[in-house]
């Protein structure tokens, strides 16, 4: 099991990676962040704020993990990108001690070194426990895969700024009053094979009833039905589709315990 010296790591400007170190003498290896920004905090961390989010997304056969935060101060804000390889040689490691730890310290550097350390509460403990039996029902895939991916969805999904957007959920709600509307009132295009699956979703408007690809293992055991989730029109023609059972499936990210992953942009009411 690999560990990280803090003092040790250097980083490039807008760097982000996860991995085990020893918070304490004899202390027991827990995951840290080790981040450096493009813009420089201020030294004093006591009015630096983090935000936290996770999603999961299937791209060319390869399970992304990814993890974000958005670190903010009044004077600038900074947003990253952590993703998690579940086949690699150490993450296996990696996924069990986020899973299972309360805190999470992020890290911060500059071009000499380490600056200062910033413990916060551990938010993707429960989605990270969530997701590691999922995961074990995918193929292996390797590390050139996996890095092929990343690059692939990053070309699509890039800036920084649109992953956060990306990867925030929304609770489900439940359907408004009124006359319910139908695949004619969308004023947009849906492709012909799409619009038997069409449906209207209190909180995300004109949407289409989809299999997310982190799924799509369990659908083809399963019922399809059961892993149905309405995505948000937009969403889905800009994805693009593929078919199993007779169900689309796009490549839209899920998270556990919360359900797809859309821009609030893609939304149309």
């Amino acid at each position: 099991m690999k560990m990280i010296n803090p003092e040790k790591v250097k980083l490039f400007p807008g760097q982000s990676f996860h991995g085990l170190y020893a918070p304490g003498p004899n202390a027991p290896g827990q995951v840290g962040f080790f981040v450096r920004s493009v813009a420089e905090f201020p030294k004093s961390n006591g009015n630096i704020g983090i935000q936290q989010r996770a999603g999961a997304i299937k791209f060319n056969d390869v399970l992304l993990v990814l993890t974000m935060i958005r670190v903010y101060s009044e004077e600038i804000e900074e947003i990253f990108d952590i993703w998690w390889n579940f086949y690699s040689e150490e993450e296996d490691e990696d996924f069990k001690r986020i899973s299972q730890q309360d805190t999470l310290t992020v890290h911060f550097y500059d071009e000499s070194g380490k600056e200062f350390s910033i413990a916060t509460s551990n938010s993707f403990q429960k989605f990270f426990k969530y997701l590691e039996p999922m995961i074990r029902k995918t193929a292996p895939w390797t590390d050139i895969e996996f890095d092929r991916a990343v690059r692939g969805f990053c070309a699509q999904s890039y800036p920084r700024e649109n992953l956060w957007e990306l990867i925030e959920f929304r609770p489900e709600g439940t359907q408004g009053s009124g006359k319910p509307k139908t695949v004619e009132d969308y004023p947009g295009y849906i492709p012909e094979e799409l619009k038997p699956f069409y449906s209207y979703d209190a909180n995300q408007g004109h949407s289409i009833r989809i299999i997310p690809s982190m799924l799509e293992q369990d659908a083809l055991l399963g019922n399809p039905e059961d892993f149905v989730h309405a995505a948000p029109v937009k969403s889905v023609v800009r994805c693009g589709i593929r078919w199993i059972k007779g169900f689309p499936v796009a490549a839209i990210p899920f998270i556990p315990g919360h359900g797809l992953a859309v821009p609030p942009d893609d939304s149309e009411f």
